[in-house]
């Protein structure tokens, strides 16, 4: 699914719902606790499976993210160079490491990667893409969602957030858009308000 088709789930029980269809799967906890990390911290799918353990260890109250993929530009058209971007870590964010931290302690790859599946396989490598997409795109089918995919987390934060009336400005600065509109695009709010309003204004069978 391409990032922009994948679905923005609206409420934090239908987040919660996604999640513990994640939790069923006993062989690992990582596709859970990724889930959660995406949607607390409301960070690009690519950052996050990249955060390490030492990011976390005690005393650090933020995640400090060098650059996250996406370039941002300035209204000459001229790239932005990219802010540190701090996140605050919070005590979700540290029971997530933990239950991760109990999880790889017995596997043979313990590697620096907090979203590793640290099995031998894996080499201690962050988990794939693919993966990732196939377990949530499975686990949301099962909650009753469809087109959830690797971005439905942090696209989900925004969207609960727009819908309980934060402010436009504030939701784009948290996931690093450079305007407004493209957050509610994002979001998946431009659509959905177009539909409507296709349906409101409508001469209806009677033009």
């Amino acid at each position: 699914i391409m990032g922009n088709a994948m679905v923005a789930l609206k409420t934090a029980d239908e987040v919660k719902a996604v999640s513990a269809e994640l939790a069923r799967n006993t062989k690992t906890n990582l596709f859970r606790c990724l889930w959660a990390m995406q949607f607390e911290s409301a960070l690009r799918f690519s950052d996050v499976v990249k955060l390490t353990w030492d990011q976390f260890a005690e005393g650090k109250t933020h995640l400090i993210i060098i650059q996250q993929k996406k370039t941002r530009k300035g209204a000459d058209g001229k790239p932005i160079k990219p802010q540190p971007l701090r996140v605050a870590i919070t005590p979700a964010m540290r029971s997530i490491v933990q239950a991760r931290r109990e999880e790889a302690a017995d596997r043979p790859c313990f590697g620096d990667y907090i979203f590793s599946l640290s099995d031998l396989r894996s080499k201690g490598q962050p988990v794939s893409h693919n993966a990732v997409l196939t377990e949530y795109g499975k686990c949301g089918r099962r909650a009753g969602f469809q087109d959830v995919g690797s971005h439905t987390p942090r696209k989900s934060k925004g969207r609960i957030m727009f819908e309980n009336g934060k402010p436009l400005e504030h939701i784009s600065n948290l996931l690093g858009h450079s305007n407004p509109a493209s957050t509610l695009f994002y979001i998946g709010f431009t659509q959905e308000t177009a539909d409507t309003l296709a349906g409101e204004f409508s001469l209806g069978e009677e033009w």
